[in-house]
């Protein structure tokens, strides 16, 4: 508790005052939300506090994550206030206050999680749809998150419908130049592959969509319960956020015996990545080219 909160409570004692502060959702880059396990109220919530003197609402959701937690911000996204009835509050000591919080979201931070106030028993990274149990209030202000568009949302991509399918022809040229450029050769057929030929494919696509923006792909045709990968693409600003997993795991959803996918032998982090989702790989093949491709299947356990 800040040296201004406790002068007020002194005058006031327990009675409820409105209380002004930031809060902030920092996720890390497999869009797991960070929470505290508080010692004022021994339940899990979102790192954030009170507002000094003279601070403006960036300025305490900065200075509150850097003291509860040791992460430096960098690039803050306003998501909305959050005030109202809902958000009186009683302490376990008695003490009540109506919040006002501003809140925040934060995908870019620098530094190691550390308890440095005392006001943490525990700081943890939750994936969204494992959160522990929250207090009514920070519900509300969880639920506030999925109204951003600031955490992924696949869904299937409409190839007729122009701005999609450009999207589409894009990504997957950003996406296979660094292949390209890892297995030493451009004669990867989706970097020459025309708006119509793209449109003409006869494969069903899948996207990942951040804030809008097409973050990664992927295309697949399936025949009985085989599910064959045509492509995976991963848009380079959005490496290393779990985006070619996602839609893994979508593809997963649709019910199969096998999937089978292929990629470039020499593609390492394409390799690692299937190995790591219980891929097995098979019998390395060479296409005409000279490319050396590395063939994988998955079969339903």
């Amino acid at each position: 508790m800040s040296d201004y909160i406790k002068e007020i409570r002194a005058l006031i004692g327990s009675r409820p005052f409105i209380l002004v502060g930031s809060a902030v959702l920092v996720f890390n880059r497999k869009y797991e939300v960070l929470l505290q396990l508080r010692t004022d109220t021994g339940r899990w919530g979102i790192p954030g506090g009170a507002m000094e003197p003279g601070e403006s609402f960036e300025d305490t959701a900065r200075r509150e994550l850097l003291e509860e937690t040791g992460l430096l911000l960098k690039r803050l996204k306003f998501l909305d206030v959050a005030a109202g009835k809902e958000y009186k509050f009683r302490y376990p000591n008695g003490d009540e206050i109506h919040n006002a919080i501003a809140l925040y979201a934060c995908e870019e931070w620098e530094g190691e999680l550390q308890m440095l106030d005392g006001e943490s028993r525990d700081l943890r990274f939750f994936p969204m749809d494992k959160l522990p149990p929250l207090t009514e209030r920070q519900e509300l202000i969880i639920n506030k998150i999925n109204d951003s568009g600031l955490l992924p949302e696949i869904r299937e991509i409409n190839l007729e419908v122009i701005m999609e399918c450009a999207e589409v022809l894009d990504l997957q040229r950003k996406s296979y130049k660094i292949e390209a450029g890892l297995i030493g050769t451009d004669e990867i057929p989706p970097l020459k592959e025309t708006f119509e030929q793209l449109q003409d494919c006869g494969e069903t696509f899948i996207g990942c969509y951040i804030e809008g923006r097409l973050a990664g792909a992927v295309s697949f045709k399936k025949e009985g319960e085989v599910i064959d990968i045509y492509r995976m693409m991963v848009h380079p600003e959005f490496f290393r956020r779990g985006i070619a997993q996602k839609l893994i795991a979508q593809l997963e959803q649709i019910g199969y015996s096998e999937i089978i996918v292929s990629t470039g032998a020499a593609n390492t982090p394409a390799v690692k990545l299937y190995e790591k989702l219980g891929f097995e790989r098979q019998e390395d093949s060479v296409v005409g080219n000279g490319l050396a491709l590395a063939n994988f299947i998955k079969r339903q356990v």
